[in-house]
């Protein structure tokens, strides 16, 4: 079974190749939840899934004693969402996935510093960046040729197993994509000829998604590159029409398909009527209301279930949704006390001491950020390994990198050889 050959090939990274590991990781978790959905009954999957990278990873952090005394912060917020799954769960099973999911996604803030301070990491993942980048779309036109999984709402186009949530990997994937297209020095013409081509189809198929999260992180984190990035400007711009060029030229390849999207998706398009219509804008004042009247105060401190909001849906919506929102998943789940603890991680792993970053890394850091904070708002970052782990592992990894120091050659004229005339050689005497 593939799963089974993806665990195989996993370890045998962890043994063989240390080194690079964690990249490994990250094409792992995208593979595996291209084709979990074909053995999703079976429990043995489950534990590859979770438990199988959980101990890959500690024991690699342990190994190479990643840990520092400021990782207290990921350490608090891990111990408080096991006391959460202890004391405070839901349906047991679901919350300990996600609370699992959740921890093996923040710890890559240790993985990502100890990589960022040893590793010329952005130059070494662009293989791995680039066999994503391709196997995306190839997955998607196999999934629709062989009807792999179900067409998202309901349409015409099917992502396979790659749920609405897990697509948020693709623009993470385009952007860095872009990056390297546009730094890039030592790739050749054939390479970024492929580049930009895949680059297309992953937008293409965002588009026919049309799923408005993953459209508006990569815009943004476009927009956010040319303001940080002036000196590209005009390289990027000649990409950005290349890649409008080539839509525009293929859309009857797709406008079917983006056709039947549209009309299931009419929903989307009908801003006025988001008070009413928007499923996560209502989640919002459902859940105000439940913490406004409310006559136990345990609730709003530490939470009502663990990652478990399926009762929550039945009460407001009448069916099993679950709350969308990371923001209204976080105080559903974990309370005040927790909204407290993850916004202090937040901010002390990505907003204090970014001043330390030098200008390249935080043209690259920014729009990653940017990427995060817009997923936090619809969701869905928690329990999805799809892409979670790689945005924090980005984020970390490029906000602790530090430019290589040159050793300077000291000039012969300052030496004790040829001592300037201000510091004469005094004579010994005996």
């Amino acid at each position: 079974m593939i799963l089974i050959l993806l665990s195989l090939i996993l370890i045998g990274y962890f043994i063989f190749d240390q080194k690079n590991f964690i990249y490994a990781l990250m094409v792992f978790y995208l593979v595996f939840d291209m084709f979990d959905g074909f053995y999703k009954d079976l429990k043995v999957f489950a534990a590859i899934r979770y438990i199988l990278p959980l101990i890959m990873v500690l024991a690699y952090i342990f190994a190479n004693k990643a840990i520092k005394k400021s990782d207290w912060v990921f350490s608090l917020v891990a111990l408080y969402i096991i006391a959460l799954l202890i004391f405070n769960p839901g349906d047991f099973i679901l919350s300990a996935k996600t609370a699992f999911a959740l921890i093996i996604s923040l710890s890559m803030v240790i993985v990502g510093n100890f990589f960022g301070s040893k590793r010329d990491f952005i130059k070494e993942f662009e293989p791995y960046n680039r066999f994503m980048l391709i196997a995306i779309p190839l997955y998607l036109i196999m999934a629709n040729v062989l009807h792999i999984g179900e067409a998202v709402y309901g349409g015409s186009f099917t992502t396979g197993f790659l749920g609405t949530s897990r697509m948020y990997i693709a623009p993470i994937i385009i952007f860095i994509s872009i990056h390297y297209v546009l730094e890039s020095k030592s790739s050749s013409l054939f390479l970024r000829t492929i580049d930009i081509t895949f680059i297309t189809l992953n937008i293409i198929f965002l588009v026919v998604i049309t799923r408005r999260t993953s459209v508006g992180m990569l815009a943004f984190a476009i927009i956010a590159y040319a303001i940080l990035n002036r000196k590209v400007v005009f390289k990027l711009a000649m990409v950005v029409v290349a890649l409008l060029t080539i839509m525009v030229l293929t859309y009857p390849l797709y406008q079917e398909q983006l056709n039947a999207q549209l009309a299931e998706r009419e929903r989307i398009t009908e801003v006025d009527n988001y008070a009413e219509t928007e499923p996560r804008y209502m989640e919002t004042l459902f859940l105000y209301k439940h913490f406004k009247n409310t006559e136990d105060p345990k609730e709003l401190l530490f939470g009502i279930q663990l990652f478990d909001t399926i009762n929550f849906g039945i009460k407001n919506f009448g069916y099993g949704r679950s709350i969308h929102s990371d923001i209204n998943m976080l105080l559903y789940s974990t309370g005040i006390v927790g909204m407290v603890l993850f916004l202090v991680f937040f901010l002390h792993y990505f907003v204090i001491g970014n001043h330390k970053m030098n200008t390249e890394n935080q043209r690259v850091f920014y729009p990653l950020l940017v990427m995060l904070l817009i997923v936090l708002v619809p969701g869905r970052f928690i329990g999805t390994f799809t892409f979670a782990p790689l945005l924090i592992f980005l984020l970390s990894a490029v906000k602790s990198s530090r430019p290589k120091k040159i050793k300077r050659l000291t000039s012969i004229k300052n030496t004790l050889v040829n001592r300037p005339p201000k510091y004469p050689l005094r004579p010994i005497t005996i």
